[in-house]
């Protein structure tokens, strides 16, 4: 097969490794496919091949959130905001164009794969397809189209499905869509005033109708848990993956950690998907302002949440990040324009909940791939992989921040972003310092 690209002289995080290669070669070839890795000096880049000197740069597998919501911005996370219907901002055609610019967003920030978790409606599904038939550059996604809730529950807006009989008729008609995943509200939540955050809204026998049902399609059941006993129930069910996994006990005060729940996940395969906000109040040392007393409840939470993390993995549960990222400025803020969130989310484990670089790195590229059973083709830097890559400016490994500072993105071996700007197919790397190089028709 035609070598059609090769960086080299990066510092190479591959995912999959214990060490980074200091000085790496990796070769893509006509596919799009890695075809080969290896040390400088020891892989020989074929005569002709248009070449990216990667000198002093970090190069890292494509980023992948496991939690965005595409068609969303950050209005909703205004302090309990108002009762409206805060999944359908401005109607079906604006939320795809806005998921269209978001996506974007999120892979020129190094994001290749998107699971969007939830929309009014079943818009980001055309986004998706349009990608991937090549009309429109963005992330890959996987989509779920509408969550199923219950009547009066979290992000309920006129769709409430509240029986076993009801669950099942109900995966089958997002099924019926094209959905890739099939999402529940198992519990409430804190941006649906009335919801109860402490409670599971749906019964083990309703979950396992949506599992054994999702699963005879073919489609995973990622669920919206945030109290210990929804965590607990959704474990039992065993569902594909839990979101946030808060671990909210009876009163909401309190964070009750639950090994029992642990090893149900362990046992039925369970994955969880850490998903935090990336909140301003988390970077202290970029905003300097008092903690409102729901940001300390958060805050309080979280401090639980992280070393119990630690706990789940050594058990054997496979943790992963998503953002739950809406995109847009903070609400009455000029905080992070673009999609730093992915970045953002990272940084939050290394700085707040004690894991390394590395660790933190790999949860969002190949535990992530894991997790979403993308992991036979994305999520490491290895020989049959699809070329999702992001070089960096600078070393994560000795600074994490540098995951803010993306440099070049590729999917699928072709360049799609270069620092922050879109390219379109068959552009040209035109950044200073990297030899300028056209992508192969």
């Amino acid at each position: 097969m035609k070598t059609k690209l090769a960086i080299t002289n990066a510092r190479l995080i591959d995912g999959a490794s214990p060490e980074p290669i200091l000085h790496s070669v990796v070769l893509v070839g006509s596919d799009g496919r890695i075809t080969a890795t290896g040390r400088s000096g020891e892989l020989p880049v074929p005569e002709g091949t248009p070449t990216i000197d990667a000198s002093g740069m970090t190069l890292i597998p494509g980023l992948i959130d496991g939690h965005q919501h595409l068609t969303l911005d950050k209005r909703l996370y205004s302090a309990h905001a108002a009762r409206e219907d805060i999944l359908s901002l401005d109607g079906p055609q604006r939320q795809l164009v806005r998921a269209g610019h978001n996506a974007q967003l999120a892979l020129a920030a190094g994001v290749t794969t998107v699971r969007d978790c939830g929309a009014s409606d079943y818009s980001v599904l055309a986004l998706r397809d349009a990608i991937e038939a090549g009309d429109f550059v963005g992330p890959r996604i996987l989509a779920c189209g509408r969550p199923i809730t219950t009547t009066a529950g979290h992000i309920y807006t006129d769709w409430g499905v509240d029986s076993a009989d009801e669950m099942k008729k109900a995966v089958r008609l997002v099924a019926s869509q094209g959905v890739d995943f099939v999402k529940l509200i198992v519990s409430g939540g804190t941006t649906s005033p009335g919801s109860n955050i402490t409670r599971s809204q749906y019964t083990l026998k309703e979950v396992r109708v949506a599992v054994e049902d999702a699963h005879r399609l073919g489609l995973q059941v990622v669920v919206h848990a945030i109290s210990t006993d929804s965590i607990r129930l959704a474990a039992g069910a065993g569902v594909d993956t839990v979101e946030h996994c808060s671990w909210i006990g009876s009163d909401p005060r309190t964070t009750i950690t639950d090994e029992g729940a642990v090893s149900l996940m362990v046992r039925n395969g369970v994955r969880v998907d850490h998903a935090i906000i990336p909140r301003p109040y988390l970077f202290p040392d970029e905003v300097d302002q008092p903690l409102t007393a729901e940001e300390q409840w958060w805050l309080d939470m979280l401090k639980v949440r992280w070393p119990f993390l630690h706990v789940m993995r050594e058990k054997g549960v496979t943790v992963f990040l998503g953002t739950d990222a809406a995109f847009g400025l903070w609400p009455g803020t000029q905080l992070w324009p673009g999609f730093e969130d992915m970045a953002r989310a990272i940084e939050i484990i290394v700085r707040w909940g004690g894991f390394t670089p590395l660790e933190a790195i790999k949860m969002a590229t190949s535990e992530s791939a894991r997790a979403l059973e993308l992991d036979h083709d994305i999520g490491t830097v290895e020989v049959g992989k699809r070329a999702d890559l992001a070089l960096l400016d600078g070393d994560p490994l000795t600074d994490i921040r540098a995951l803010r500072h993306i440099a070049l993105v590729l999917r699928d071996g072709a360049l799609v972003a270069d620092h922050g700007r879109i390219v379109l197919a068959g552009g040209r790397c035109a950044s200073e310092g990297i030899r300028r190089w056209e992508l192969p028709q």
